[in-house]
């Protein structure tokens, strides 16, 4: 994601969420080929730590996401794609394998976006911290080491800049998808 990239719902909505406005990191796409805002991978979840590991795990990002829906009634399912804010993933090119590079973030870098619907956004700090460093196996580092703090700030846009501006609408297809 980069400055006027947009987040768009899912279907049968198709209406933009929001617009990023601001990130300092500036990644662009480096020479591999990866980039920084991840939206290639997904986040860390009990169901693929099991299938690897064997082992029952509740303290990863998926789960961190469904307990912070919770008390909005919201459920699991509720949990959709996201976005790995200053993760820098990418595909090889010979074999379109997934890798992940060191975060260039560094204090007071910042991500930023406008919200043009009404959105509750979810955050998690992986609880895995520096995803290039292994979380499991023998070399396994400890997690508490790599994790870093993210700071969340939400502000009211200035009214005079919203002049003539409205929320997007969703989608007016009217079909039946072809059944009568």
């Amino acid at each position: 994601m980069r400055v006027f990239d947009r987040f768009w719902s899912c279907l049968p909505y198709l209406r933009p969420m929001a617009t990023v406005t601001g990130d300092s990191v500036g990644y662009g796409i480096d020479e591999d080929g990866a980039g920084c805002h991840d939206l290639l991978g997904t986040r860390c979840d009990p169901y693929v730590h099991k299938m690897l590991t064997g082992e029952e795990l509740d303290v990863c990002c998926h789960s961190n996401l469904v307990r912070a829906v919770a008390p909005y009634r919201l459920c699991e399912s509720d949990v959709h794609d996201v976005l790995n804010i200053f993760q820098v993933t990418g595909l090889t090119e010979d074999g379109h394998q997934y890798f992940v590079k060191p975060c260039p973030a560094k204090k007071g870098d910042y991500f930023e976006f406008f919200a043009e619907i009404d959105l509750l956004c979810a955050i998690s700090t992986c609880p895995h911290g520096d995803m290039t460093i292994p979380t499991w196996g023998p070399n396994a580092a400890d997690p508490i080491t790599i994790c870093r703090p993210i700071g969340v700030e939400v502000y009211d846009v200035n009214q005079e800049l919203l002049a003539g501006w409205r929320s997007p609408s969703v989608s007016d297809y009217g079909g039946m998808h072809g059944m009568s």
